[in-house]
């Protein structure tokens, strides 16, 4: 036992007095630059408990802050529970800020008419003057026209937009003290290393005295003391003894220690602690655990990188440490933390979440999960603190013992990695030191890690913005493919537009824009990589493309068909310039791309998506919105939604007229499959099993209008699957009661209940109903059947003509105009991609079939020759014409629906699809190349030095996502104002797009300009009525600001009408169907349902009369036990809804249904383990007897004393039960596996007998 920790033991530890006097021993690497005034306060205000145990315990750090600014207002954009959070209710175990907190600010009147604090931080609108500046900074007369027609000034010779409009003409007042929606983050300051001082570290759990023992442990066990530290006041690392350590230490691996310590803390704290691993119901709950724990496959990683350096990066199956699982690979593991403002203090706070399982990344692959914490930002902490997070993510982060710095930021998400770095000493005495233990000599210094993915020297022309913007490359959801010979990654030119003249006198070769490189994005394969691939996934064919990385290269892969004997020997790929983004050799890119001795992460396929086509595709907002802007009459789209409305409907509706028993079976069946399909419940149920391979292997389908624009490093979908893997995702499996309302009625409908008898299932079904018409009403997608989406891919073989596509499916499921099913589209079609914003992002072309192109399926191959209007070419492939889409992994839609086609009127790409000048004004790009920034820093300079000056550029993504959401909506407010093609609406297409790719070029928007943009009454009123969902029209209605309202010039616009006149009817009318089928309860008792108990209740007579009452006493329990159930129920969930409508008034009175999910299940699951557990003992009754006769009971008691004939209390805890008996009511019922039922369906064959498949 080391020395130290025996002098822990006798209690001879230093009190805090005593650590203060050792300032002067510390490390230069900080006290010769800080000075003894920085350190004695940094370390006099850390929060110390009683020195007296130890003078080391966990010490949160300080932070500088200032006041916040003012509080903005919400966004009107829908919220997402789980990403957004809310302000931290935990006590305060977060960073506590120590200088200029109480700070006071002042408002001041700027030169533009704009209210500021003197913090600098974001403008609140004032009332604009008579004259205004435009969006690029030119004045303008409010009063100016054009077109005879007041909308604001704006001059087209000059191209500037207006800001304002005049007060006669305004349709809504912005209030003048109302702040923008989103925070613009600043970029980080830079230093000279003259001044220079290394960041102060932020410590969440650290303990000098225990460090001996705890760096034994797993790393896994590790986070979870630091997790229980973090999250509990007064939870100090030293809590925890020596005897608890050495316990953990004896447990050795993460499986059976991690767990443990939640014991260790139990008995530490009175407090209960989350954990149910000694529940009697822990075997049910096992199957869950065993999907959502992190454990075992934490144990895994260790195990193969103790023998195997690159074990974990999957692809190996030829070594040893696969033997029992081939397609094994590593980096599965997330620890996450949430940034969020400490209620307490007002300040910045980490809050460590629990490990989870989820995808998977190169970075994590290659150097393991544990090396990695991805912090996400939460909106209070972006709204009142934003303009001080560079400068927070700047400081080194310590958590036990390791040290974590910040590589990369993309929107609310900042990347720590795991450095070389220690801590040593205590106290005052504390500081970051490079670290020569056998355990830290495996770790890479940060210097070290960003130089194996993207060395400056080999890539010093690249700006610092993509040169930081490259690492999103090894972040992004991907599953490892095959691994492939640097031999074999070859190089493949882009087709250039011929329009392109690069300077023939340039120094340097010209790099053409993006919109000439022809084939930008999409390389090649040969059939063998693609062959190998569909061994390894599960496929239904071989695909055509694939979006992958590798090396240094990202985009599509597509198939060649025409290669020689010789190319498909070994799976081989064909890069383009296009694609390689890293450089890892000196030489140019056609001699080699990568080198021999290459790193085998970088040789290693690894796979996001794979080509599929969606049929039908859906209309989105900006698509109907384009199509009615650019000819299309109102009336088609009103048909179309009426069509959809009606189908989804009737799915759920059509059954009971019948009295033909074969034809009332074969309806609970198609009411099965319709259910399965409204709920996407197959695709979940895979997704959960495997949530990290769910995206490569086509489970999960994206919805690219789902306000998340721009997600291909897969960084929303990691979160929808670390969601999923919750709980509230997970059937209950002690009462056997689903989570979602459409797997709730299935089991209930292959139990054999029918709607017609049963409450409960009507009253699901009335949701799910209900829920489908919503989402007309709220989101306003409907399907086209005449239309597909799939990946655009350019002509492999150049046989395709300008304006022409090919579009074949690898099944018959593409509509024809006669109502046909072929796999071939042919004729005039409609083309276009999100985001669809200026009219010339859709276009209009011609589908053909080439026999040449017969093999790929499944893609939108388009012409590579340069896209056409009217005769004349625009020297530019049709992608950037839709969006400003490219070629390497963008999905495209296609509409051949005649209604939409013939009278879609093209517009004028030369007028609209080029940027306006002013964008470029009113943006900050920082051009500062690689090279630049090698020069400006010397090689001599400390490596502390250096790691600052690169997390300017590495932190520059750094971003309020909801600044997209702002710009977008915008332009909505300008769209239906100013009209579609009115030069603000314009303008606002092009900022947002220049916003939404912002993480991967660098480009921000001017201060001085957003305030601008956010004083514009128009841009900044009240959303139109259309737009507004019910809720938010309700909680906006008490403010005094009315909706935006069109131009008196301007013709109807679609949106008022299809939202007004045809949604509003149609879904009122689907409403009162649903209603009248649905809404009555059924008053008939379910005999079936009361039998078993009434049953035991006569056998217990006949036993009684024989003389033993022992029968009947259990029966008596059972009763006494099922109706304290009933009223605990009652209680607790009438409780838990009062509580929520006090935090949440404004809502007005809260239902147990509103609640989150997460909540809800926690309650029900506790009730329906009480529920079993009691009465324990019983003689008469086995197991499943007394489960039945319970939930019999239960049944019985709640019918009778409910006011309503019956409630969800037997449903909720004894589902299993209760359709058991049914089953066995019906006869022969048949006993299936759970593991068997999940992925049960029904055949279509089986469809198409008894109804028409539904198509969507």
């Amino acid at each position: 036992m080391p020395n130290d920790i025996v002098d822990h033991t006798d209690g001879l530890l230093p009190s805090r007095s005593a650590s203060a006097l050792s300032l002067c021993s510390q490390s230069t690497q900080y006290t010769d630059i800080y000075g003894e005034d920085d350190i004695t306060t940094m370390i006099a205000e850390v929060p110390w408990v009683d020195d007296s145990i130890y003078d080391d315990q966990d010490i949160t750090m300080t932070v500088d802050e200032t006041n916040a600014p003012i509080e903005p207002r919400e966004s009107k954009k829908r919220r997402r529970d789980y990403e957004d959070g809310n302000t931290d209710e935990r006590p305060n175990k977060c960073l506590n800020s120590t200088q200029e907190s109480d700070r006071s600010t002042k408002t001041v009147i700027d030169e533009a008419g704009l209210k500021r604090t003197d913090t600098g931080s974001t403008a609140v609108a004032a009332t604009p003057p008579t004259k205004t500046k435009s969006a690029c900074g030119t004045s303008a007369d409010t009063s100016a026209r054009c077109a005879g027609v007041t909308l604001g000034s704006f001059s087209t010779a000059s191209g500037s937009i207006s800001t304002s409009s005049s007060a006669s003409e305004s349709p809504a007042q912005i209030d003048e003290e109302e702040p923008p929606v989103a925070t613009l983050v600043p970029q980080a300051e830079s230093a000279s290393v003259e001044v220079f001082k290394p960041p102060k570290p932020i410590i969440i759990a650290h303990s000098r005295n225990l460090m001996a023992w705890l760096e034994r442990l797993p790393w896994g066990v590790r986070w979870e003391i630091s997790r229980y530290v973090n999250n509990i006041r007064g939870f100090g690392v030293d809590k925890f003894k020596i005897d608890d350590l050495k316990e953990l230490c004896k447990l050795g691996k993460n499986a059976a220690a991690a767990p443990h310590v939640t014991q260790i803390v139990e008995r530490l704290k009175p407090k209960k602690v989350d954990d149910s691993s000694d529940d009697e119901f822990a075997e049910a709950y096992s199957r869950e655990k065993s999907a959502r724990s992190p454990w075992e496959e934490l144990d895994r990683e260790d195990e193969v990188f103790c023998t195997h350096e690159h074990g974990a990066l999957g692809c190996n199956d030829d070594d040893a440490v696969y033997e029992d699982d081939p397609g094994w690979y590593g980096g599965k593991v997330h620890f996450t933390v949430k940034v969020v403002i400490s209620k307490e203090t007002g300040q910045f706070g980490f809050v460590l979440d629990h490990p989870a399982l989820g995808s998977s990344n190169r970075f994590m692959r290659r150097r393991g999960s544990q090396r990695f914490i991805r912090a996400r930002i939460q909106k209070d902490a972006l709204k009142r603190k934003g303009d001080q997070l560079s400068d927070f993510f700047r400081r080194p982060l310590v958590i036990n013992g390791a040290v974590f710095r910040a590589f990369f930021a993309k929107e609310q998400n900042v990347f720590y990695v795991r450095t070389n770095e220690c801590v040593q000493g205590h106290g005052q005495d504390l500081r970051i030191v490079q670290s020569q233990s056998s355990e830290q000599k495996k770790e890479w210094s940060l210097l070290r890690f960003l130089r194996w993915h993207n060395d400056l020297e080999l890539n010093n022309d690249q700006t610092m913005s993509k040169w930081a913007a490259r690492f999103a490359l090894g972040l992004s959801n991907s599953v490892p493919g095959i691994r492939i010979k640097t031999e074999n990654i070859r190089f493949e030119d882009d087709i250039i537009c011929p329009a392109f003249k690069p300077d023939p006198h340039a120094t340097k070769k010209p790099k053409p824009p993006s919109e000439m490189q022809m084939t930008d994005g999409c390389g090649f394969a040969n059939r063998a990589v693609m062959q190998l691939l569909y061994d390894r996934f599960p496929w239904f064919i071989q695909p055509t493309a694939v979006q992958c990385r590798i090396g240094g290269a990202k985009g599509l892969l597509l198939v060649r068909h025409d290669l020689p004997p010789e190319d498909e020997v070994e799976p081989t790929v064909w890069l383009r310039p296009s694609q390689v983004k890293i450089k890892y050799t000196p030489d140019e890119l056609k001699d080699r791309i990568l080198p021999a001795d290459a790193d085998p992460a970088l040789c290693i396929l690894d796979i996001l998506r794979t080509s599929r086509l969606r049929c039908p595709a859906k209309l989105s907002t900006e698509t109907i919105t384009n199509l009615a802007e650019n000819g299309v009459p109102f009336t088609s789209f009103a048909e179309l939604m009426r069509v959809d409305i009606d189908k989804r409907v009737s799915a759920l509706l059509d059954w009971g007229e019948s009295d033909d028993p074969s034809k009332r079976n074969s309806e609970m069946k198609l009411l099965w499959d319709a259910l399965a399909k409204e709920g996407g419940i197959m695709s979940a149920r895979l997704s959960r099993e495997d949530c990290g391979r769910a995206r490569a292997s086509g489970y999960v389908v994206e919805d690219q209008e789902d306000d998340e624009w721009d997600d291909e490093d897969g960084l929303t979908q990691l979160d929808k699957s670390l969601r999923e893997q919750s709980s509230a995702w997970w059937e209950d499996l002690v009462s056997g009661c689903p989570s979602s309302l459409e797997e709730t009625c299935m089991t209930l409908l292959d139990s054999g209940f029918r709607p017609e008898s049963c409450n409960v299932l009507r009253a699901k079904l009335r949701e799910v109903a209900r829920k489908a018409v919503r989402t007309f009403d709220t989101r306003y997608r409907f399907a086209v059947p005449m239309s597909c989406s799939a990946f655009i891919v350019p002509d492999p073989y150049g046989v395709l003509l300008p304006g022409e596509i090919h579009v074949k499916s690898s099944q018959r499921n593409l509509p024809d105009q006669q109502g046909r099913l072929t796999d071939i589209v042919k004729g005039d079609v409609l083309v276009t991609r999100h985001p669809c914003k200026v009219p010339s992002d859709v276009q209009k072309v011609r589908a053909v079939e080439h026999l040449k192109l017969s093999h790929y399926v499944d893609v939108i191959v388009v012409s590579t020759a340069s896209h056409e209007h009217e005769g004349k070419s625009l020297d530019r492939h049709l992608a950037s014409l839709t969006g400003g889409g490219d070629y390497d992994g963008d999905t495209m839609e296609v509409f051949w629906d005649p209604t939409i086609v013939k009278h879609f009127q093209s517009p004028d790409p030369e007028r609209f699809a080029k940027e306006p000048p002013d964008v470029q004004n009113c943006l900050l790009k920082n051009a500062e190349t690689v090279k630049d920034f090698n020069s400006s820093v010397s090689q001599d300079t400390t490596e502390y030095f250096k790691i600052y000056s690169l997390q300017k550029y590495l932190l520059g993504a750094l971003q309020d996502r909801s600044l997209v959401g702002q710009y977008s909506t915008w332009w909505e407010n300008s769209t239906y104002h100013n009209g579609y093609r009115h030069p603000d609406t314009i303008f606002l297409a092009y900022m947002f797009c220049a916003i939404l790719d912002g993480s991967k070029t660098g480009v921000t928007v001017r201060p001085d300009k957003y305030r601008e943009h956010c004083s514009n009454r128009i841009w900044q009123s009240r959303s139109p009525r259309w737009k507004e969902t019910l809720e938010a029209e309700e909680q906006l209605d008490t403010t005094n600001k009315k909706h935006l309202t069109r131009h008196a010039s301007l013709p109807p616009f679609v949106m008022d009408y299809l939202r007004f006149k045809i949604i509003k009817e149609k879904c009122s009318e689907a409403c009162v169907q649903i209603d009248k089928k649905l809404k009555t309860d059924v008053p008939t008792e379910d005999t079936d349902l009361s039998h078993p108990w009434k049953d035991a209740c006569e056998r217990a007579a006949q036993l009684t009369k024989l003389g033993t009452d022992h029968m009947q006493d259990e029966l008596s329990e059972i009763k006494k036990h099922v109706e304290h159930m009933y009223k605990e129920e009652r209680a607790q969930l009438n409780s838990a809804a009062a509580a929520a409508g006090s935090k949440h008034a404004q809502k007005g009175k809260v239902a147990f249904t509103d609640l989150r999910i997460e909540t809800r299940q926690d309650i029900l699951r506790s009730l329906s383990k009480k529920f079993h557990s009691k009465p324990a003992g019983l003689l008469c009754f086995d197991a499943p007897e007394a489960r039945r006769v319970k939930a019999s009971y239960a049944y019985i008691y709640d019918r009778t004393s409910s006011k309503k004939v019956w409630t969800r209390f037997p449903w909720n805890v004894a589902m299993r039960a209760l359709c058991e008996i049914k089953a066995d009511a019906i006869g022969f019922p048949k006993t299936v596996a759970y593991d068997f039922y999940h992925f049960m369906r029904i055949d279509k064959a089986y469809l198409r007998k008894h109804g028409e498949e539904s198509a969507w």
